[in-house]
């Protein structure tokens, strides 16, 4: 498939206007603007998401540019003058939303039920966010995989594409990515609102995160540690982190179940931290040794 698009939408002297950094700033508006529309609708309020954001996006962009450089650690070690530079291309997704992510569940943590559900809203939109700069990633070149014969692999022929080479049919891997994304969007939307608060949220970090850790074999991203890429790194954290984050609205009902019950006629009295099942009935204007 050729793909022979300018990937320059406009220039003014040194400042160019690219696909990848267009899409890529559309894909955050509508990631933002998606999620305040559900929030309102499900009457959770913006307030406390807001101000969320407003610390997670700058924590989130410090630490795309923080991994990338580590990604590309031997690049920068004989580039140093280029690493200030905040190029769309400069910064790593996975670490935008590592940090940015923990950044805004802590500002939430003052109500961990509203904050599951905050996050259920957000992050369909989110998905549906990363799916739109993929799209830009796409349209620029930026992205491919490896050299490849399948019928559906790409090649440029545009002089100002960001692809590897021109006139070499390689993977799409950010069409993979894209795809990816899509499917996630629809199905978190599915996803009824009766489940345990924070299933979409756990489903988003898991899914997303076993997706990285699959399509590093169709990236270019150098190896970083045991032979695996830095994102996917961060995505095994965010799986494990995701499961736990999952399940534990399951055990906390599993521990309710398992519970002791009162039988009819038993006074419950508590002794130190201990809590235990008395057959004897209260003794009035006396007090129990506990207290």
């Amino acid at each position: 498939m050729n793909i022979a698009i300018n990937p320059v939408l406009a220039s003014l002297g040194p400042l160019a206007i690219r696909w990848f950094g267009l899409l890529a700033l559309v894909g955050l508006g509508v990631a933002i603007w998606g999620s305040l529309h559900e929030l309102d609708r499900q009457r959770l309020g913006r307030k406390l998401p807001l101000d969320a954001l407003a610390w997670g996006l700058p924590i989130g962009l410090i630490a795309a540019r923080l991994v990338h450089v580590l990604g590309y650690w031997d690049y920068y070690l004989t580039n140093s003058s280029e690493l200030l530079k905040l190029n769309i291309d400069g910064l790593s997704l996975w670490g935008g939303l590592v940090g940015g992510g923990l950044v805004v569940a802590a500002r939430l943590k003052r109500d961990p039920l509203r904050r599951r559900r905050i996050l259920d809203a957000v992050v369909p939109y989110a998905a549906l966010g990363i799916a739109v700069g993929r799209f830009g990633e796409f349209l620029e070149g930026r992205g491919q995989g490896p050299v490849s014969s399948l019928p559906w692999a790409t090649q440029y022929t545009n002089a100002l594409a960001a692809t590897p080479d021109f006139g070499v049919a390689r993977q799409p891997a950010q069409l993979y990515d894209l795809l990816l994304a899509v499917a996630l969007f629809f199905v978190l939307r599915a996803i009824p609102r009766a489940v345990p608060a924070g299933t979409r949220t756990a489903l988003f970090l898991v899914g997303y995160a076993v997706a990285r850790v699959a399509l590093g074999t169709v990236r270019l991203d150098p190896a970083f540690l045991f032979g695996l890429q830095i994102e996917q790194m961060l995505a095994l954290g965010t799986m494990v982190f995701g499961l736990v984050f999952g399940l534990r609205p399951l055990v906390h009902v599993q521990e309710r179940r398992m519970a002791p019950r009162l039988e009819p006629g038993r006074q419950p009295h508590t002794l130190g931290t201990a809590v235990y099942e008395s057959g004897l009935p209260p003794v009035r204007g006396s007090r129990s040794r506990a207290e």
